[in-house]
């Protein structure tokens, strides 16, 4: 589906030749035709297919395991427990997760075996012959009961004793008195009280997401080699390669130079990869040396222990005056981590990020909570936590305007941040978007004109929210550009390429400060014995930190390109300038020598052997306040954007039809405008199926829809026509991004579901606090209001 995008020719015009432009995918022709490579598609001779007992319970102990039978399948090569594994714990935030379960299982789906085979079918029989005798424990499921301070279930015991690697304002804040939280986040500004006191009106509303899937195509897989030499080599679809290699050097106490992770072209992530299936196969192939190992997870896998957009509960109260101006706002977040915390303590931390980049408030309170259940693990997804606050914070923006009698749009601009401004966290605004988002998806939409109603059960309305997205800070990236004997560069580095364009926007970048081509621009990608460090493709960070790592590599090849022509020509070095493959003494407009020339036969220099430009690009973060969540810098910076939305409902059946979908964003200055336009349709789509039809149904623990036919997601038929899908940018350049540019990434789904459900309640004067809003939750709410009999 291929969307049509307006974009000013005014926003784009900068002096460049190869930034802001639509030049086409480094990857367009592989991914075309077929031939690039997944892990899925990785075959090696004897490579042997690996699968995973799981548990049926939710909570219970393992009283013995017999792995007699199994072993004894034909074609088995390998069986482990938790007996094989490393015996201490791992996670991301809290050492709190074992390999394999080790005494006890928390969750339905948690492993508790794996087995090798040569062939699938034998690998699952084997699984199937391993006999588990549990007892069964009495399991919590709802977040709030379990952060109570006397719980009926505390899920693990020894949380005060787990080991974290996090210092400082990262490391989890436990609260002694609630056993099962795992993290408390705290934000003071001002005076709440006071702000309270001095309000107009109060609006105060409690608000719920699901818990939904990531919905890649690629399902988690890994490939694991332990060689005769000792070396593991891991091919995995990761987002997190470098950072992944560490976690597998920890857990099996491995020499570095003993481990390599490569990492193929990715089907999708969007947060939802973790460590365990690097670690699990490996452990695997660790007892079978030479002899490769596959572990491809089913869907219903994917859906049990793959980590889930973590289910938010959200207490919003806010104090307005009569204005429209907000002068206090308190707010109460429980997130849902499941058995193990995974990376919830971390998104218990920067979820409130989404609550804090886009308003102007004097007077705010934050407190956030990650607490455990035995639901299996949530974590990352699109957004980080972003979404979930964000729908709660645009729809109270509603509901003011509401009760104020206010246009849904200029309550916003009453309170929206502006360049230079504080935010709640004590951080100066900068590159801030929002306000020109707003105001181009209000004039997309038409929003000073009323849906046109027409006669029968389908009732229109229009919608409008802001939204954000923060990009980590304090991480680094790292870049090598290998300039080659004719002219041509060689880009390294260690982004993953999961679909979002991050090796066109890197060849991009080069062949601008190179005044090259970008067909004279090579990407090399993915492997940790070749490519240089990179903290990770996470937080929409790689556009900034890998396309700034990369412009200063540029700069470092082309610094070595004038010391070569210096010492050739007799001209100072800082007298010379490199473009275009060529080399210029500044002010003279001729040509003084090729770059080609410096280069002797054989595709070598004579000092230094090679041209290789490097460079590291860090972010500066500064530490917060443990009590108050005050810094000046926090977050790298703030990606803002804008959804407006005219849809119709039935009212005899619930369905939601969207008629019109705008979208307008600030990626700062955006590198290649219809990889934008991309993302801003992806958004589009997942933000569709977040807000009307996606939900992990659990009864007891247990995933009652675990595969796409039973979990619904959007097709083709629930999205606008193409004429009616229309994006837009409002591009705030970015002082610290390469060309002025910031990540976009994640930033496309925030403002969909709030949007979504302000034109429904547009449509059908019913306000909706709780996400998904499906068929059968209008059809409820139509005859609990009364109002299924007025329409």
């Amino acid at each position: 589906m291929t969307m049509k995008v307006s974009v000013e020719s005014k926003e784009l015009e900068a002096p460049f030749s190869v930034v802001s432009t639509s030049v086409t995918r480094v990857d367009a022709l592989e991914k075309a035709t077929g031939k690039a490579i997944y892990t899925g598609d990785i075959e090696m001779p004897n490579m042997l297919h690996m699968k995973i007992l799981r548990s049926p319970y939710p909570h219970a102990k393992i009283v013995n395991i017999d792995t007699s039978a199994a072993r004894k399948v034909p074609g088995v090569q390998a069986v482990v427990t938790g007996e094989d594994a490393p015996s201490r714990r791992w996670g991301v935030f809290l050492a709190d997760r074992p390999l394999l379960a080790q005494e006890v299982v928390r969750f339905v789906g948690e492993p508790v075996a794996a087995v090798s085979a040569t062939t699938i079918e034998a690998a699952e029989e084997a699984v199937d012959a391993i006999d588990v005798e549990y007892e069964e424990l009495p399991a919590i499921f709802d977040s709030e009961l379990a952060m109570s301070k006397e719980p009926l279930v505390i899920v693990h015991p020894d949380l005060s004793r787990y080991h974290t690697t996090l210092t400082g304002f990262l490391r989890p804040r436990l609260e002694p008195d609630m056993p099962n939280v795992i993290n408390h986040y705290k934000i003071r500004c001002g005076d709440t009280d006071q702000g309270f006191k001095e309000a107009d009106l109060v609006v105060e509303n409690k608000y719920t997401t699901a818990r939904i899937q990531h919905c890649y195509i690629e399902p988690p897989t890994v490939i694991a080699l332990f060689d005769l030499g000792d070396t593991l080599t891991i091919w995995s679809k990761s987002q997190t390669a470098w950072r992944q290699r560490a976690t597998i050097i920890d857990i099996f106490g491995l020499p570095p130079s003993k481990v390599r992770f490569i990492t193929p072209y990715v089907g999708g992530g969007f947060g939802g990869l973790t460590w365990m299936q690097e670690a699990l196969t490996s452990l695997v192939a660790m007892q079978t040396p030479g002899r490769p190992v596959k572990l491809v997870l089913n869907r219903e896998e994917v859906f049990i222990d793959s980590p889930a957009r973590i289910p938010f509960v959200v207490y919003v109260r806010d104090g307005v005056k009569k204005d429209g101006t907000i002068v206090a706002r308190e707010i109460k977040m429980i997130l849902d981590a499941g058995a193990y915390s995974a990376y919830t303590g971390l998104i218990t931390k920067n979820a409130s990020f989404g609550a804090v980049g886009t308003y102007r408030i004097p007077n705010f309170k934050l407190d956030s909570y990650g607490v455990y259940t035995n639901r299996p693990p949530n974590s990352s997804f699109r957004g980080l936590g972003s979404s979930q606050s964000n729908w709660a914070v645009e729809g109270q923006m509603d509901e003011i305007a509401e009760r104020l009698g206010m246009d849904r749009a200029e309550v916003r601009r009453k309170n929206v941040l502006h360049e230079g401004e504080r935010n709640v966290q004590g951080e100066i605004a900068h590159s801030v978007g929002a306000e020109e988002c707003l105001d181009k998806a209000a004039s997309l939409i038409r929003w000073a004109e009323k849906p046109e109603q027409e006669p029968g059960p389908w009732k229109k309305g229009k919608g409008i929210a802001l939204g954000n997205k923060y990009t980590i800070a304090g991480t680094d990236s790292c870049a090598l550009v290998k300039v080659r004997e004719d002219g041509a560069v060689n880009v390294f580095h260690s982004g993953s390429e999961i679909g979002q364009g991050c090796d066109t926007v890197a060849a991009q970048i080069a062949a601008e400060e190179m005044g090259l081509p970008v067909d004279m621009v090579k990407i090399t990608r993915g492997d940790t014995d070749i490519t240089p460090y990179d903290w990770g493709t996470a937080s929409s960070r790689l556009t900034f930190y890998i396309g700034n790592a990369v412009l200063m590599a540029c700069q470092d090849a082309k610094r070595q390109i004038a010391e070569l022509a210096s010492e050739r020509l007799g001209v100072p070095a800082e007298e010379l300038e490199v473009k275009g493959n060529r080399i210029y003494q500044r002010g003279k407009p001729d040509a003084i020598v090729n770059v080609p020339e410096l280069f002797r036969s054989g595709g070598y220099v004579g000092k230094g052997a090679e041209i290789v430009g490097r460079a590291t690009f860090s972010c500066p973060i500064t530490p917060e306040d443990m009590e108050t969540g005050q810094g000046e810098r926090v977050v790298a910076y703030f990606c803002y954007g804008a959804h407006a939305v005219e849809l119709a409902v039935n009212t005899e059946t619930g369905e939601v039809k969207i008629v019109t979908f705008v979208g307008v964003f600030d990626m700062g200055r955006p590198i290649n405008p219809k990889m934008c336009e991309q993302q801003m349709e992806g958004g589009m789509s997942m933000g569709i199926g977040s807000t009307l039809y996606e939900e992990t149904v659990l009864e007891d623990g247990i995933v009652m829809n675990p595969t796409f036919v039973s979990y619904k997601i959007p097709t083709i038929m629930e999205h606008p026509l193409i004429d009616n899908a229309r994006f837009d940018f409002a591009p705030a350049p970015h002082r610290e991004g390469p060309f002025g540019a910031k990540g976009l990434g994640e930033g496309v789904l925030t403002p969909s579901a709030p949007a979504i459900a302000s034109a429904i309640h547009n449509a059908l004067g019913i306000r909706f606090r709780d996400i998904p809003i499906t068929r059968e939750n209008i059809m409820r709410a139509l005859e609990e209001t009364g109002l299924a009999e007025r329409f």
